[in-house]
């Protein structure tokens, strides 16, 4: 079996989440001792896997919301055979690209996967842009949601790798910091920084709220200011840091108390949001809103509470600062692990008869 993945530019920094599941993929699949081929798509930078074949298809590091420019090589491979025997693809639904990839398959007939990395807000019809051998969803909640509309499709939880952390970086953190609690998160409406802010009243004068999160678009530096503005007028604005884009990720979460990301509304975001498994990885526990799709992975780690309810989110926050960092990492181990990821898409690709 060869299998081309269709992604984003799969290369570091790794920011996207849709190249950052493949990424865990295929380090899973790597690890088996009879791997696929595996081709994947990169830009200038190389992937920094060994035992690949890269195709270099996009012009620059790509984007968050990248354009015609950038995806148009993209769509023009599919067109063409290199040697791949199926494809799987990881990318949000929508309509347009569903309607080049049917084109495309009409031409070259090869079996594929699509994983939906992400759903279009409610009251949007996921169905008319599913057109995969398999469609894969990465939730319960996004597989009942495609079964209301009476598409079959699978359902593959997602996985991380480790976030990169140092023993020394953990420490600054701490040390700049002190004991806090992490939000990294979006700025948009519904997407839970309001209410971490409401939820830290609630919580010891010992504990901080560390708010991290990266502009994607003009809206987001906006919105920025306009939440940098409103945490000065806070009460508590001494217990509160508002950060924006950071390479050193992988230690401000390994260095938090617990996460807490109460987001209602995960429109065009992973429906398990991947900092919070990288925090299990690193022994830390989250708490989310009881609406949201995570919600549904029940573990003493992961902590849930209405979003509007900001006594309620303080209180799982204080119970989940009590579960041993042993815990976190089972969950992580025995849940979102990559080889975890690997067996499942592996048996899925079998039952396909790829592989």
């Amino acid at each position: 079996m060869s299998l081309l993945l269709v992604t984003k530019p799969f290369a570091p920094p790794w920011h996207d989440s849709s190249s950052g599941l493949a990424r865990a993929l295929v380090q899973g699949l790597l690890e088996l001792d009879s791997a696929p081929a595996l081709r994947v798509m990169v830009g200038a930078t190389p992937s920094g896997f060994r035992g690949l074949t890269e195709e270099r298809l996009y012009s620059d590091g790509g984007s968050f919301a990248p354009g015609l420019r950038q995806n148009l090589p993209v769509l023009m491979r599919l067109f063409r055979n290199r040697g791949e025997t199926a494809r799987h693809f990881f990318f949000a639904p929508n309509r347009r690209t569903a309607k080049a990839a049917r084109l495309a398959a009409s031409l070259r007939d090869i079996p594929s996967v699509h994983t939906l990395c992400s759903l279009p807000a409610a009251g949007i019809a996921v169905a008319p842009s599913l057109f995969a051998t398999r469609s894969v969803a990465v939730s319960p909640w996004a597989q009942k949601r495609l079964a209301d509309e009476g598409a079959d499709v699978a359902c593959i939880e997602p996985a991380v790798l480790p976030l990169q952390s140092s023993e020394e970086g953990r420490h600054n953190c701490r040390e700049k910091y002190a004991d806090y609690v992490l939000f990294a998160g979006d700025l948009r409406r519904n997407g839970g920084v309001h209410q971490a802010i409401a939820a830290l009243a609630y919580l010891p004068d010992s504990l901080r709220l560390v708010i991290a999160a990266r502009d994607k678009t003009a809206d987001d530096a906006q919105r920025r200011n306009v939440l940098a503005q409103q945490i000065a007028e806070s009460p508590h604005a001494a217990r509160i840091d508002l950060l924006g884009r950071i390479d050193w990720i992988g230690d401000l979460v390994g260095g938090a108390k617990a996460q807490l990301l109460p987001a209602t509304d995960l429109t065009g975001k992973m429906d398990y949001p991947l900092v919070l498994i990288e925090g299990f990885a690193a022994g830390v526990p989250a708490v989310v809103a009881s609406e949201a799709p995570m919600a549904s992975v029940e573990h003493a780690a992961l902590g849930t509470a209405p979003a509007a309810d900001a006594r309620a989110l303080a209180t799982e926050l204080e119970r989940v600062l009590a579960v041993p960092p042993v815990r976190c990492l089972e969950l992580y181990k025995s849940r979102f692990s990559a080889k975890r990821l690997a067996a499942d898409y592996l048996a899925l690709y079998r039952d396909l008869g790829l592989f």
